[in-house]
């Protein structure tokens, strides 16, 4: 019985396919990226084949070329496979206790958001303390570029790939403070990256200003964002710096539950 196990196993392989994904498992370790050269070292892999491999994992969107360092690291889509492989419950389930927390030391409302293609989606939400507040069902998706959950993701992955999330799309105007030129948006990608936090000063909705922070997993990459809303009198302009250091505090805290090694910041 043993030796007709083996047998249906070996003709059932399919190398190639086996080839991709012992590539892909590669580069889920190497966040920086491998050039193919180094892919074939490392994994022994016929140069003619490894070259077939990688090119349709791209020309699929699983895997991303930069054509200046010709690193090859795994693409967003890829990566939000990953998140939905997670899933959405067990980014909520390490989340939940540090939300409260926000909520406990700011009063406000608290979200945790993804990013999924090319909208973002609320998973969770923790109300305000106060009478006041904006309630948000889960599940309630938003733009990318009005919101500080798309900010706060597209601000830290690479940038041709968030150029590939905004590609062919309009952004639209909803409030006077809407940013609506692709430049803008990108010269604000930047502040964000470096502050570390990002702000939603009535974009999205007039009257409603957001701050957050950005949730990395143990690769260094994006997954989520976690982020305040409340009402412009309750969360002034002048007070974005100050919690949105507060909030970059607790995503931090989020961020080394699921593996992310605050040194390599």
């Amino acid at each position: 019985m043993k030796k007709e196990k083996v047998e249906l196993k070996s003709t059932y392989n399919v190398p190639n396919l086996e080839r991709g994904l012992s590539i892909i498992e590669l580069l889920a370790t190497q966040p920086k990226g491998l050039t193919l050269a180094e892919i074939i070292e490392k994994l022994s892999i016929a140069k003619s084949s490894a070259f077939r491999i990688v090119s349709t994992l791209i020309f699929k969107n699983y895997l991303q070329k930069n054509e200046t360092t010709k690193k090859i690291t795994l693409s967003r889509k890829m990566l939000t496979l990953g998140i939905s492989s997670m899933n959405e419950q067990s980014l909520v389930e390490h989340s939940i206790d540090v939300m409260r927390a926000v909520r406990d030391e700011l009063k406000e409302s608290v979200m945790l958001g993804v990013l999924l293609g090319s909208t973002g989606t609320i998973l969770e939400q923790v109300p305000s303390s106060y009478p006041v507040k904006l309630f948000v069902e889960p599940g309630t998706q938003f733009d990318l570029h009005s919101s500080v959950g798309g900010k706060c993701v597209l601000a830290n992955i690479p940038s041709e790939e968030a150029d590939e999330a905004l590609r062919g799309k309009t952004l639209t105007k909803y409030t006077e403070n809407t940013i609506t030129s692709k430049k803008e948006f990108k010269a604000v990608l930047k502040e964000v990256k470096s502050k570390g936090y990002a702000v939603d000063n009535s974009e999205d909705i007039q009257g409603i200003n957001c701050v957050g922070a950005p949730i990395f997993n143990e690769h260094g990459y994006p997954v989520a964002a976690l982020w305040i809303t409340a009402p412009y009198g309750r969360l002034p302009a002048s007070q974005f710096e100050s919690k949105g250091k507060i909030i970059q505090k607790y995503a931090m805290k989020i961020s080394a539950k699921l593996g992310y090694l605050t040194q390599s910041l």
